[in-house]
């Protein structure tokens, strides 16, 4: 067996490999500590499959997909400030009476990122 590491190295141009760290480990941080690979897809819009590609370095996101990765890291990051990593994924699972009873990761999965942001800056005292 091919350690995760090793397989990266190879499957990727050096170049290329570089760009794919980052969102290597940003999709890993979040998955391996936060939420399930399932869940990170629905909340960017993506097929499991394919972060399962960005988490192996296999593939990198690609347009808008890109900007909903990184919107969903911050998200998290922010969270960190107020909840543990299960308490982040609780969060992200449950119903919420400022969003109109509704998952911040349905949201999420229907681009509506501004209102879950929104309500995380309640939650982390920024507004």
């Amino acid at each position: 067996m091919v350690k995760r590491a090793e397989a990266r190295e190879t499957a990727t141009p050096h170049m290329a490999k570089q760009d794919n760290v980052s969102f290597m480990r940003l999709v890993d941080d979040v998955t391996e500590t936060v939420i399930p690979q399932s869940d990170f897809a629905l909340a960017v819009g993506a097929s499991e499959r394919t972060v399962q590609n960005w988490s192996s370095g296999q593939t990198k996101p690609r347009g808008d997909a890109v900007r909903r990765v990184l919107d969903l890291v911050y998200l998290v990051k922010e969270l960190r400030e107020v909840y543990t990593d299960e308490g982040i994924h609780i969060w992200l699972q449950s119903r919420n009476r400022n969003l109109n009873g509704r998952r911040p990761l349905d949201l999420l999965g229907a681009g509506q990122i501004d209102e879950v942001l929104d309500e995380v800056q309640r939650v982390v005292g920024g507004m």
